[in-house]
């Protein structure tokens, strides 16, 4: 643009300095129609230059534009390149996202169910005589609590790992599920005599018992084994209706005839149970009657 308008002043100057001699002066006055002519001539040239520079600027434009094109085309096509690579990767992820394993799956089944009672099977179909509550679950160990009623002597509380439990979630009576230890974990921990799973941090005052003779005691041995198992019940020394029934594995009860007999029934049952049999016994004579009866 400045370079037009230098042009058109040069020649306008030209023009000027043209029309002033004398000689031309007078013949332009003559003829009118080529001072016009003359005067238009700076406008008609630099109308063609600009129009010239009009032209290639149109030129340059379209090539920026086409320029601008191919690089939209390349960014559109970068993206998507990069979003395949992002979708490849999705699905790389999904693929190599590890499974949880039964043990994470059950875990996470059974802490839904805490503080539910459920009936319990064991691994050769017999099953518990009472339900046991899911008490804990923590790392992957499930905790089953059974308290002390009437059908069970004592308290305890066995563990299982949660890749040895089969889950059935469906209510059976009182019991929200069914619950299948293949296998369990560790050794049962006995509780005494408490209700709850909470009373077992309760401090629990040791009985004032005044030991007396024994008046009945039973051995149990396991075929094969040589595991062994004793009861033996101690009558009171100051002749109170009330005995103290000691077991080997540490468990001591305490209660009337009638209460006593009952819990030596029931330890006399559990070690039936695991595989254990009478191997003697023999009674010290009690001031009160004892319902116990052993079986060879």
């Amino acid at each position: 643009m400045k370079r037009t308008l230098a042009i058109a002043a040069i020649a306008d100057l030209l023009f000027l300095a043209l029309a002033l001699y004398t000689r031309i002066k007078d013949f332009l006055f003559v003829h009118e129609w080529l001072l016009s002519a003359l005067a238009a001539a700076p406008a008609l040239v630099i109308a063609g230059l600009e129009l010239r520079h009009s032209g290639e600027a149109n030129r340059l434009r379209q090539e920026a534009n086409q320029f601008r094109d191919a690089a939209n085309a390349e960014r559109r096509e970068a993206n998507a390149q990069r979003q395949r690579a992002n979708d490849a990767l999705a699905q790389i992820a999904t693929h190599t996202k590890r499974v949880p394993t039964k043990s994470e799956r059950n875990a996470e089944r059974l802490q839904r169910y805490l503080g539910a009672m459920a009936k319990v099977v064991n691994a050769d179909g017999s099953e518990w005589g009472n339900a046991g509550e899911i008490v804990e679950v923590k790392d992957e160990v499930a905790t089953l609590f059974v308290p002390a009623s009437f059908s069970s002597s004592s308290a305890w509380a066995t563990h299982v790992q949660c890749e040895d439990l089969e889950i059935i979630e469906s209510p059976v009576g009182s019991a929200a599920l069914t619950l299948k230890v293949l296998k369990r974990y560790g050794t049962d921990q006995n509780f005494g005599q408490i209700k709850s799973w909470t009373e077992r941090v309760k401090p629990e005052a040791a009985p004032v018992f005044p030991k007396g003779g024994n008046v009945f005691h039973a051995e149990y041995v396991k075929p094969a084994s040589p595991e062994r198992r004793r009861l033996d019940v101690f009558e009171s020394a100051d002749g109170r209706n009330h005995y103290m029934l000691a077991a080997s594995s540490g468990e001591t009860l305490y209660g009337d005839n009638v209460g006593i007999s009952r819990h030596f029934m029931l330890n006399q049952l559990e070690y039936e149970a695991q595989g254990f049999r009478y191997n003697g016994g023999g009674s010290g004579g009690s001031k009160y009657p004892l319902f116990i009866n052993t079986r060879s």
